[in-house]
């Protein structure tokens, strides 16, 4: 079946499949199960698979790709205005077909397993960073209950609580004692599992040359490095400079490319 366009609205368990020919007309518009997709998939020639950039989107691409299919993943803002009738399944899978055939219609490249583990490591150390910072401002919080006022910054927190457990001449209870040093253990656990995590994307991007590039340029230190290697992969995906800028929210009033 040559010439064909399929465009397929992703879900948990159940996905509509549509399918354009080359005169632009629906040949077939139907529900498949998870278990069944593939299957499909592997009746038609190579030919061009458009999906809405989501979560499972870039497994999915993945997978359709070593079909031989060549996988688009369309941003969902540009779909949402290709929606005729009431939103279902069936009308958002002929949405997703026709805002692709669109000239100035922008796609997302399905990212490789290496550009997933380290937004996903990312992710896991800006939750960590976060419960650090939750942490920090707890202590500080709880010790002014107890008329000790400590500056701002998690590192003078790190310095003088030690030095304050162990006065016994403050206003600190032994019941206080206790729960203040159960969350400094937590302050330091949380540098720890940041650290960690930071050792891993080291060693995942340590050869990789995008990364060792990037990090060459003024003010882009190796966590923004590590962000747009994930993010972006190939930069020659964009156009021109002004393309990827526009994506990275650097000029205004203008949309490339999402994730």
């Amino acid at each position: 079946m040559k010439g064909n366009i399929i465009s397929i609205d992703l879900a948990k368990n159940v996905f509509q499949v549509c399918v354009m020919n080359s005169e632009n007309k629906i040949v077939t518009n139907k529900k498949v199960t998870r278990k069944k997709l593939l299957d499909v998939l592997r009746q038609y020639e190579p030919t061009t698979v458009v999906l809405e950039a989501c979560y499972s989107a870039h497994p999915w691409g993945r997978k359709i790709e070593d079909l031989g299919h060549k996988v688009k993943l369309i941003p969902p803002y540009q779909v949402k205005p290709f929606v005729i009738g009431n939103k279902n399944d069936h009308n958002d899978a002929i949405a997703i077909i026709e805002a692709s055939r669109r000239p100035k219609a922008t796609f997302v490249p399905v990212k490789t397993l290496e550009q997933q583990d380290i937004q996903s490591l990312q992710r896991v150390r800006e939750l960590q960073m976060k419960h650090r910072t939750a942490t920090a401002n707890q202590l500080r919080g709880l010790f002014a209950e107890y008329g000790i006022i400590l500056p701002v910054g998690i590192n003078h927190l790190r310095k003088e609580i030690p030095d304050i457990l162990e006065n016994a001449e403050n206003s600190l209870t032994t019941v206080a004692r206790r729960f203040i040093h159960r969350l400094y253990r937590e302050l330091h656990s949380c540098d720890d599992n940041i650290n960690e995590l930071e050792q891993e994307l080291s060693a995942i991007l340590k050869h990789n040359k995008n990364y060792q590039l990037l990090q060459t340029i003024p003010g882009i230190g190796p966590m923004v490095a590590a962000t747009l290697v994930a993010s972006v992969g190939d930069a020659n995906y964009f156009k021109n400079g002004r393309q990827m800028a526009a994506w990275a929210g650097l000029t205004p009033k203008q949309v490339a490319r999402t994730e």
